[in-house]
């Protein structure tokens, strides 16, 4: 994945943030024509969400609670009758207005990527937020409403960030207009190329993911944009917890074999040269030079086994067209039946692993085992965002409410490279099944090691109610 590198650091010390200024109009300006004059207060200090404590690890990045007002404009449709004020209160606009809440929000994962201040210290939204629709007023002289509202989150940032370890004051900027805002990065009606995205990821359907109007040649200004000050408030880590090794090397579901289906998406195809068959190559090699030994080896699929005393770990490799009917019913059953399953590739912008797609393309349900322990890893890019909370909701009983007691997941913050996917992989699966019980905290430093220069913000999920010992 592309990253641009700035400079600037955006982090608002007052009423205006530095790096606005890069835009049409001055940052005060851009606070002032962009921030509704009635916002609502801020929101008062509550506790976190109460399906999620707070409570994992990353090596180098945090979790943190991210709460502001904004708003956004919406186009009046025609056939709305009813005064602007009252817009909220009608079923269908309501509906509409929420989806294009959504969407403006969505535009979070190219701001805290891509744009000035984030891109060296970047940082990722949940899956899972939550927003009340606060009110509506008319635009004076045009037909739009605008339309504020309030957002609360628990997201994942760089711990870089986080000078000092406290709350950390950030400003960014939204599309005042998200439906509109893709046309308004063309030079001219008549021009091919949007200049205030990625040059290769050009369309409107990736374009929240990478826009960035601080592009050099992006005819985007401050009329376009809502700025957005909040402050991020990081939330504990976990010391000293442990995957349950007792589970996952005893009874759980397979016998005596620790079973892992491992999942490599291809690239773009199967040639020779595609990043994902070049991962798939060399974390076989990895596992096997680690100890494993061979029992199938085939182009497309191979088999490890490793002897840990009683416990036998078995490894099913394959490699997939993450797009095709073939890698939903494999995930869908890997992820019904292992103790570990692992996913290295695209992440299709969440959509290769949702589990509903994996149900309709699979033609099987995803019911996952309510009981049985069960490590999740994920390493595509922004996985978080797209399946933690997902797979964590599988998961729930009324025994186990939040869905963490049996399952752990290891997600990534930002895009992962393929360049490390390997190494990354190898360490992950040495660390956990192999007999050695190392802490999850002393795994995601490993893994972190092996990220070297292409750090993905990779966490542990779901390891707050874990053994403290192994």
């Amino acid at each position: 994945m592309k990253r641009l590198l700035f400079s600037a650091l955006l982090l608002a010390a007052g009423p205006a943030a530095a790096g606005f200024d890069d835009l049409a109009v001055s940052a005060q300006d851009l606070k002032n024509l962009q921030t509704p004059a009635r916002l609502p207060e801020p929101l008062a200090e509550t506790a976190p969400f109460p399906d999620k404590d707070g409570r994992w690890y990353g090596n180098d990045s945090r979790q943190a609670r991210m709460r502001f007002t904004t708003y956004m404009h919406y186009k009046v449709p025609a056939s709305y009758s009813g005064p602007v004020s009252r817009i909220l209160s009608d079923p269908g606009q309501r509906a509409s207005i929420r989806e294009l809440v959504d969407l403006q929000l969505q535009h979070m994962y190219g701001a805290f990527t891509m744009h000035p201040g984030f891109a060296e210290n970047p940082g990722i939204p949940s899956g899972d937020y939550k927003v009340e629709l606060l009110g509506a007023e008319k635009v004076p002289n045009e037909p739009y409403a605008r339309i504020s509202y309030s957002y609360d989150d628990v997201v994942v940032f760089a711990s870089g960030l986080f000078r000092g370890g406290g709350a950390t004051r950030v400003a960014f900027a939204l599309p005042r207009d998200p439906v509109t805002i893709y046309k308004k990065g063309f030079a001219s009606p008549s021009s091919r190329k949007n200049l205030c995205t990625d040059g290769h990821y050009n369309s409107e359907g990736d374009f929240w993911y990478f826009w960035n109007p601080y592009q050099d040649g992006c005819p985007i200004g401050g009329g376009d944009l809502v700025g957005v000050q909040t402050d991020l408030s990081p939330l504990p880590v976990t010391r000293g917890t442990y995957p349950e090794y007792s589970r996952l090397y005893g009874e759980n579901g397979n016998g005596d074999v620790l079973q892992v289906s491992y999942l490599v998406g291809v690239d773009e195809n199967f040639q020779n040269g595609d990043l994902g068959k070049k991962t798939f190559r060399d974390a076989f090699a990895g596992l096997r030079n680690a100890g494993f030994r061979v029992t199938v080896d085939e182009p497309r699929r191979k088999q490890l086994v490793y002897n840990t005393g009683a416990k036998k770990t078995h490894v099913q490799m394959l490699l997939l067209d993450p797009n095709s009917a073939e890698f939903a019913a494999e995930a869908a059953r890997g992820l019904r039946t292992s103790d570990v399953f692992l996913y290295d590739g695209h992440s299709g912008l969440g959509g290769y692993l949702d589990p509903e797609r994996l149900v309709a393309d699979s033609g099987q349900p995803l019911a996952l085992p309510k009981n049985k322990y069960q490590i999740f890893v994920f390493q595509g890019c922004s996985t978080y965002a797209y399946y933690n909370s997902a797979f964590f909701s599988l998961k729930r009983s009324g025994a186990d409410p939040k869905g963490t007691k049996n399952l752990d997941i290891m997600t990534t913050g930002i895009g992962a490279a393929f360049d490390v996917g390997a190494s990354v992989d190898v360490a992950f699966l040495r660390s956990v099944t192999m007999g050695e019980r190392p802490s999850w905290q002393t795994v995601m430093d490993r893994v972190r090691q092996a990220e070297g220069g292409n750090s993905a913000l990779s966490h542990i999920n779901g390891d707050e109610d874990n053994p403290r010992n192994p």
